[in-house]
């Protein structure tokens, strides 16, 4: 299999060959460190190695085989420096293989724990001298991705954590220092990601693909949500979020949808089966979205003022779009949030504009089923992401109970001649980027008044870590607080759920910035 490495530099020792036990030798191996690799199983160690050795002959370094020892019992960690287990995400399994190492291992031997998402805490008790217990969660596939999250439990020395610091350094990885609070950053503030839009599949906003392209090409996350799901598999996002709703004894943003336990139910667990939100049959190819050329031909548009459509009157004069006179609209456009003052512009606009043109309304903070009770021509009322619309490459539109097809077609046709493929989802509150940005923004801000992480670090390893287009607390700060907050209120008042409840963190930011936040 393989061979006993040189004695000199940190000796690593690693339990189970699995994807991630492997793929963190992987990474041990690049640095050039001296490894052993232990899994019970000869199959899960043939495999490993199988990966090892594809993945090293592929950078021409075959020879850091000669690094690797791999073992089938634990007496092979007797001369390591530091183990890390990453054994199935199983709480007393975890605790086992921590107990029957500490009677292998050195007594300054560092044991940290690769788990995602269960209490650093209780796995780290199981040792005589729990201080030399640490979380070191890596991110699959751990040769790659960069971030490293350090947890400090409640018994981890100091001298601990700068040992764990200084190797993920060595392994070429970005490490930051969280407490040991469920799910840690990213698999804590990243629940939203999933948990929203879960929640707007089984409300029938729209369907995955369409919700996928929406977070994709508008809001700019890498990959959507449902895709997200069906390459990690579909069981182990559950169980991630099951652990995160048990250990925090309930919290509602936690709470795993039916959706989920379905898939898993009748074995549908994303690529790894076939099948998922998506089908992975041979030679079935991902569906691009057809998205439109921008056109000059586009009438003018009676603009509102208004702080929810930023970057809209850049957008419009692009096209050659100038805002005109409510007589030559070819459209019309509020702009602004749900106020008592704007609720009066969208009535004022819908008296005076032509009842034959299309009437806009942005549609973060309201829906248009209520927005279709302030007009006389609710026929013509189309609600807008206006949050997100300059910025991505799809317009998201919903219709009001009344709305017609010549509405829609109209609105339509505007879109496209803006660039923006438009895609419609039926009327959810807060839409679908706003919704799912607000709540991620949210999450951090309950992570920062629990003292999880500071601001940076959050930012830190959502970007690294989940390769989010920005840190949620930068991004909640670019959207504006006051908007997020409104958005969260607007979620609370139509679903009636602590789940969106905003966090004090949120609220404290809108209230010191005055005035100032609460404009728009």
């Amino acid at each position: 299999m393989s061979t006993d490495s040189s004695e000199s530099g940190t000796r690593l020792g690693i339990v189970g060959a699995g994807t991630m036990g492997s793929g963190i030798a992987l990474a041990a191996l690049y640095a050039h460190l001296p490894v052993v690799m232990v899994d019970v199983s000869d199959a899960v160690l043939d495999r490993g190695l199988s990966y090892l050795r594809h993945h090293l002959e592929r950078k021409g370094q075959l020879e850091a085989l000669g690094d690797l020892r791999a073992a089938s019992t634990l007496d092979a960690m007797s001369t390591c420096d530091m183990v890390i287990e990453a054994v199935p995400e199983d709480l007393e399994l975890k605790r086992r293989v921590f107990g029957d190492l500490q009677a292998k291992c050195r007594a300054d031997c560092v044991m940290a724990t690769n788990t995602s998402t269960l209490s650093v805490t209780a796995i780290g008790a199981a040792l005589d001298e729990p201080r030399r217990a640490v979380g070191m969660h890596f991110f699959n596939p751990a040769a790659v991705m960069p971030l490293v999250e350090i947890i400090r439990a409640g018994q981890t020395s100091d001298s601990t954590i700068d040992r764990t610091v200084d190797l993920a350094r060595r392994l070429g990885k970005s490490p930051v220092v969280v407490a040991d609070s469920p799910g840690f950053i990213v698999n804590r503030i990243a629940r939203p990601f999933y948990g929203e839009a879960l929640k707007l599949l089984g409300e029938g906003a729209a369907d995955a693909q369409t919700l996928d392209w929406i977070l994709e090409h508008g809001a700019g996350f890498r990959m959507g949500p449902f895709r997200l799901m069906d390459l990690i598999g579909i069981d182990v996002n559950l169980a991630a979020m099951a652990s995160m709703y048990e250990q925090t004894f309930g919290e509602p943003r936690y709470r795993p949808h039916p959706i989920q336990q379905q898939k898993v139910l009748q074995g549908s667990l994303g690529r790894k089966t076939g099948s998922g939100f998506y089908e992975y049959r041979e030679g079935l190819q991902a569906e691009a979205p057809p998205f439109p050329e921008a056109s000059r031909a586009v009438g003018p548009i009676f603009l509102s003022k208004g702080s929810w459509t930023p970057g809209l009157e850049d957008l419009l004069q692009a096209v050659g779009a100038m805002t005109g006179s409510a007589q030559t609209a070819q459209a019309g456009w509020v702009a602004a949030g749900r106020q008592e003052a704007s609720i009066e512009v969208l009535r004022e606009m819908d008296r005076d504009l032509p009842a034959t043109i299309p009437l806009f309304c942005q549609a973060a903070d309201v829906t248009m089923h209520e927005a279709s009770q302030w007009v006389g021509h609710p026929d013509r009322l189309v609600g807008v992401d206006g949050l997100f619309l300059a910025s991505g490459q799809v317009a998201v539109l919903t219709k009001g109970p009344h709305t017609t097809p010549e509405a829609s077609h109209k609105a339509e046709e505007l879109m496209r001649a803006l660039g923006k493929l438009p895609l419609w989802v039926d009327d959810p509150p807060g839409m679908v980027s706003p919704r799912i940005v607000a709540m991620l923004v949210n999450e951090a801000a309950f992570a920062l008044g629990e003292s999880v992480a500071p601001e940076a670090t959050l930012d830190e390893a959502m970007e690294l870590g989940a390769n989010y287009p920005h840190g949620p607390i930068t991004w909640g700060r670019a959207l504006g607080f006051h908007r997020i907050l409104t958005v969260l209120e607007h979620l609370q008042r139509e679903f009636g759920e602590d789940r969106y409840r905003p966090a004090p963190w949120l609220r404290r930011q809108v209230r010191t910035h005055g005035s100032q936040a609460k404009g728009g």
